[in-house]
């Protein structure tokens, strides 16, 4: 099986907290290494289009600016449910596009860096992933997830890509990651 790493296609427009307000971000982030797991469902974000991307197509099915939230089409949220129903967790939010919904990447997996392979560096808060190496025991059958070294990066199996592609999904752009 293939993983891949996933972001937003940079001919995309993006999305931003409403008036450059970063409060879905910092929810997001404090979240993801966990600091506040309860704040970033105690609100609703207001979200608006990044305003230098007027020149940018704004058909993305996903955005990546808010990892490990994603803000998805309805389309893309199918996806994410039919392919890894217990993985994600919908979030609050207000998008200048109706369709758009929060989901939280909710699995994280211990031990799936393998960090032999991997370059990093380690401060005395975290790693700071530069090439992820993924160990094969440890993300096999998971389809959706974050690993918990490098808990803002989001991962998916070749299960999810190819459903992603079967639907036309837009604006993800894929990175294969190596597993050993």
């Amino acid at each position: 099986m293939k993983y891949y790493s996933i972001t937003q296609d940079s001919k995309f427009k993006t999305l931003i907290g409403k008036d450059g307000d970063l409060s879905l971000h910092a929810a997001a982030q404090q979240y993801a290494f966990g600091n506040d797991v309860k704040s970033l469902f105690a609100n609703q974000y207001e979200l608006d289009f990044n305003p230098d991307d007027k020149k940018k197509k704004d058909a993305s099915d996903i955005f990546t600016f808010f990892k490990p939230v994603l803000i998805v089409t309805s389309k893309a949220k199918i996806i994410f449910r039919s392919v890894a129903p217990n993985s994600i967790e919908d979030v609050g939010v207000l998008s200048p596009n109706s369709d758009h919904s929060g989901i939280l990447v909710q699995t994280v997996l211990d031990g799936a860096l393998n960090r032999e392979l991997s370059e990093f560096d380690e401060y005395p808060n975290g790693l700071v992933v530069y090439r992820v190496v993924l160990n094969a025991l440890a993300v096999q059958g998971c389809d959706v997830f974050r690993v918990a070294e490098s808990p803002l990066s989001i991962f998916v199996s070749d299960k999810f890509v190819d459903a992603a592609k079967d639907s036309g999904l837009k604006g993800l752009d894929l990175r294969e990651i190596r597993v050993v």
